[in-house]
């Protein structure tokens, strides 16, 4: 028996309305706890049982230890996977066994190799950390899926033989359970397939299918008497699919207890249609319901470079649903649980019938990085199956496997990050008996979208920006914040496009707006040309046999209704419209075409598209290439100056050929304008983009922004002219032109170098580092010799030099150091003196070589003359040629700065 909340304390006042129902439950109205702190906040779901299921299926988990993976808690520290997910909330894990999933030689096909050998180890480690089991069989050696539900290798024998495979079936699911009784794994549900909307173990049909439930559900009730039979299927989007399923079941007499469901908001619609379509089957034939499998991303980013289901085959619409972040995780999983619990009691046992929630694989991270182009990773893969698929899969699913093998194509959907550290939104399932509440930290603004037509004011388009927008904070709790919008840059919007432009909320939170204009239909001659209103019927004239305009709903191009022809025997038709007033010119007639020959052959000849225009017609064929493979064809019309056009739709088709032709158009010829070249415009972006902004005051930069503000429009636009460009090039220049420096209130200055000697000079590119401090609030910015100037005198030798800096902008600001000069020592030899302190030295000229010693340091120095008698310099020395009685003498003079 599932038990309801039990009342655990008394409210702090001591007061508690406890009463007593006819039905014997009691109705407790009782303080809340205090939610927990943490790093996503999660409302508590009232009403939610005790033992309300927060599953997880980690089926890949043994395959990822194998290949290195470990889990960490929430501070980095390595527990085991099944004792972190039971601090965590989680009180049930889904083990997924496969009959086969390896080759002859025992290469396994990846995802986890989970036959039913590694299920029973994970089982076994779960049930110790004290998780109850969900044995779900696949009843197939690799994945089984609406689209794949390939029969084992073991029964390729009888497949497609329903009888056969359901004595399989429940041979296989009795032998595999026992096992796991006998190991004492604590089994509390068994899964008789795995999303079985069309097919189980290659047996499709409700007859054949149903034989196979009831086999494995007969070896459950046999093996594991206490344990809920499960029936597993998805897309509970489509309306009406669920309530046949159940209906199906229950008229072939399945024994089963749980009616389970795949929910995944990518692709299964909303959370209110998930609880109307379980209650539905619920209430109906009185079973529990639950969903198997959900799951949601933390980020878009590829773990192991190897491509992730998300959002590659997903809609950006359907990423919207949640936050793309843990705490965007914390939000589905919530929303789920509560779709569940909402589904209620409906067989009047006091209990709900939503019996919970398994997220899908959310501790498969990557084993790797670099896809497919890591060798070492594809071993990997290989070696242990912790990617999705190895390459051996390919013998088993050519099709899928065999074409896409590789890593983890959900790491963005696990409850760790890369490298198995636990996300915040991995104990959710906990925090929905607690809640759980976070700081208040700003998170985002949604970007607000506008629509229109290029027909539509600009002042129609800016009164649609919105004054106010919410701000979503981390503890759920939203702000209303005002916004600036820059909004002068939507007069830079010319024609269809997609314009983006920014704004800035009164608490310094950026926003942005995305305005889709969209081009304004060109006004179309056709007097109902998709046959949607009977009453303009009377405007086509229908001669022939075989045709007539009426509804063909699911076949129409456009609408329900459209120009339908069939005869039993060759038959011919025309429908034909006559157009007046029309303005001279060029045109084009546009229609749709489907259909087939008797034997579904296509006829690319048999029926026409033609426009009559003063004598002269012109036409192409509408051909018929199978159901609801459309053609169109295009017809050019020139009208002249009577202003009429007749427009035909002929049709000589042989026995039994059938079809329809729809939406029929004649629309006036638009030349698409040739757009200027804006090389010149993309360079002044470009310029504006190389500024230091730091250096600039925010009203100049401001009047920057709105002129690229402007640029971005413009260039987003497709009816935009040379001018535009032109004009919108000035705004740039000017802007750039205006920016004002911020004004320095002070220097500081940080010498590299506080040691000269007597006549030395301060390099200001190397020797110091000048930071301009700007007013409060506007930042500092290091500069540049050209703004400051030095005034020092290293003439003399001192004990110590004052260095002033001062700001050439702005003679006030300044900013002075001490620096240590010191004497230049006296020569060595006199003779070669330069007055510095440096001694003489002599050189052989024959050989270029001879020794100096310097007076100050007694240093010995080498220099070398070129074969030219020019002079070559060492470092830090000049060598100076002196003319001496029997020879040349070289003096070597230190260079001064």
């Amino acid at each position: 028996m599932r038990r309801n909340t039990a009342l655990t304390r008394i409210m702090a006042s001591g007061v508690a309305a406890i009463m007593l129902c006819a039905g014997g439950t009691f109705t407790v109205n009782a303080a809340e706890e205090e939610p927990v702190k943490a790093d996503v906040s999660v409302k508590a779901i009232q009403g939610l049982s005790d033992d309300f299921i927060g599953g997880m299926d980690v089926s890949s988990m043994l395959s990822l230890e194998e290949s290195g993976v470990t889990f960490k808690n929430a501070n980095g520290e390595v527990e085991d996977l099944f004792t972190l997910l039971k601090e965590s909330g989680v009180n049930y894990v889904r083990l997924r066994v496969w009959n086969d999933p390896f080759t002859a030689d025992g290469q396994g096909y990846g995802g986890g190799n989970v036959n039913a050998d590694r299920a029973l180890t994970m089982a076994k480690r779960a049930t110790a950390a004290g998780l109850k089991v969900l044995v779900d069989f696949h009843y197939s050696d690799f994945w089984a899926d609406p689209s794949k539900q390939q029969v084992p290798k073991a029964w390729k024998s009888f497949e497609g033989d329903a009888d056969k495979t359901a004595d399989t079936v429940y041979d296989y699911t009795k032998q595999t359970l026992t096992t796991f009784k006998q190991a004492g794994v604590d089994v509390g549900m068994v899964q008789v397939g795995n999303e079985t909307t069309a097919k189980i173990a290659g047996i499709s049909g409700w007859d054949g299918m149903s034989k196979v439930f009831s086999a494995g559900s007969k070896a459950i009730r046999e093996v594991l008497p206490e344990a809920k039979v499960v029936i597993h299927f998805t897309n509970p989007e489509k309306a009406g699919t669920y309530a046949t399923y159940a209906k199906q079941l229950s008229n072939h007499n399945v024994d089963y207890d749980v009616f389970a469901s795949s929910y995944y908001p990518f692709w299964h619609g909303t959370t209110e249609n998930l609880t109307s379509v379980l209650k539905n089957v619920a209430s109906t034939y009185k079973k529990d319901v639950m969903v198997a499998e959900t799951s949601w991303a933390y980020t878009l980013d590829d773990g192991d470079d190897d491509s992730n289901t998300v959002p590659s085959k997903v809609t950006a619409d359907n990423l919207k649903k949640y936050d793309i972040s843990p705490q965007g995780q914390a939000d589905e999983i919530r929303a789920v649980a509560e779709a569940v619990n909402n589904i209620g009691d409906n067989d009047g046992d006091g209990e709900n019938d939503g019996l919970g929630v398994f997220y899908w694989e959310p501790a498969w991270v990557p084993v790797g990085t670099g896809g497919k182009d890591n060798a070492e990773l594809v071993d990997t893969w290989n070696k242990y199956g912790g990617g999705w698929a190895t390459e051996a899969a390919c013998e088993y699913d050519p099709n899928d496997a065999g074409l896409y093998w590789g890593g983890s194509g959900v790491d963005n959907q696990a409850l760790f990050d890369f490298d198995g550290k636990a996300l915040a939104s991995l104990p959710t399932f906990k925090y929905i008996h607690t809640g759980a509440v976070t700081d208040h930290v700003f998170t985002k603004i949604d970007p607000v979208e506008i629509t229109a037509t290029d027909s539509d004011s600009i002042d129609a388009i800016k009164a649609q920006l919105p004054s106010e927008v919410a701000a979503h904070y981390q503890d759920g709790v939203d702000e209303t914040e005002t916004v600036t919008w820059q909004s002068a840059a939507l007069d830079w919007i010319r024609g269809a496009g997609t314009y983006t432009i920014t704004g800035t909320t009164n608490a310094g939170h950026d926003v942005t707006v995305t305005v889709t204009v969209t081009a304004t239909p060109a006004k179309d001659y056709v007097t109902d040309g998709s046959f949607e209103n009977a009453e303009n019927d009377k405007n086509w004239t229908i001669a022939g046999t075989g045709a007539s305009i009426t509804e063909d709903s699911g076949n129409a191009a456009d609408g329900k209704r459209a120009l339908k022809f069939w005869a039993s025997d060759a038959y011919s038709f025309s429908a034909t419209q006559t157009i007046t007033g029309l303005e001279p010119g060029e045109y084009v007639l546009t229609a749709m075409s489907q259909g087939a020959a008797a034997d579904n052959a296509a006829i690319t000849d048999g029926v026409a598209l033609s426009a009559t225009t003063g004598g002269k017609t012109t036409s192409d064929a509408l051909e018929l290439n199978g159901w609801v493979k459309f053609d169109t064809a295009t017809v050019p019309v020139t009208v002249g100056a009577d202003g009429t056009a007749t427009i035909t739709i002929t049709g000589n088709l042989p026995a039994d050929a059938w079809g329809n032709v729809d939406k029929v158009s004649l629309v006036k010829k638009t030349e698409t304008p040739v757009k200027p070249s804006t090389e010149n415009l993309d360079k002044a972006v470009a310029e504006a983009g190389k500024i230091n902004r730091d250096e600039y005051t925010n009203e100049s930069l401001a009047k920057l922004d709105q002129a690229l503000a402007a640029a971005d429009v413009l260039l987003a636009g497709s009816t935009y002219t040379e001018q535009d460009v032109n004009d919108v090039i000035k705004l740039v220049a000017d802007a750039i032109a205006g920016l004002a420096q911020k004004e320095v209130s002070s220097l500081t200055v940080t010498p590299s170098k506080t040691t000269y000697q007597v006549g030395d000079a301060i390099d200001a590119d190397h020797d110091l580092k000048v930071v301009g401090n700007y007013s409060a609030g506007m930042g500092n910015v290091t500069l540049s010799a050209d703004q400051f100037t030095l005034d020092y005198d290293f003439s003399a030798p001192a004990d110590a030099a004052k260095v002033t800096v001062t700001l050439k902008s702005n003679p006030n600001v300044t900013e002075t150091y001490t620096v240590a000069v010191t004497a230049r020592a006296e020569g060595g030899s006199g003779s070669g003196s330069d007055g510095a302190g440096n001694g003489g030295a002599t050189i052989n000229p024959d050989t270029g070589e001879g020794d100096k010693t310097n007076g100050a340091n007694g240093d010995k120095i080498t220099g070398v003359l070129s074969n030219t008698g020019s002079a070559v310099t060492a470092v830090g020395l000049a060598v100076v040629v002196l003319g001496v009685a029997g020879g040349v003498s070289l003096a070597l003079r230190r260079k001064r700065s």
